[in-house]
């Protein structure tokens, strides 16, 4: 099972934030983000909110399996892709569906 800490590494990650970045969104020291990633201290649920906030992510969202096996750079990926026009995503399903078959 992976740790609270473990989930909010990977979300930081993902979003390519170091630890000093977000403790400068949420406004708390860096040592306090790195003994909740380290799960030497866990944060309450007001903080934790401010963290996932930081993150682009909320607490339902982090609490579901969306983020407890997904590796950081598909986190990253999938993000990136959010924010694309409709027109882009069109685009880039057909050069996912090109290069998909291009490896069958």
């Amino acid at each position: 099972m992976i740790e609270i800490g473990e989930r909010l590494r990977n979300l930081r990650k993902a979003r390519s934030l170091t630890t000093q970045e977000l403790a400068g969104k949420v406004n708390i020291s860096q040592s306090y983000i790195s003994r909740f990633e380290n799960n030497k201290a866990i944060p309450d649920v007001d903080m934790l909110a401010r963290i996932l906030h930081a993150l682009d992510s909320d607490l339902p969202s982090f609490f579901t399996s969306e983020h407890n096996n997904t590796p950081p750079d598909l986190i990253q990926l999938i993000n990136t892709v959010k924010t694309l026009s409709p027109e882009a995503r069109v685009k880039l399903n057909e050069f996912l569906n090109l290069v998909i078959g291009e490896d069958q």
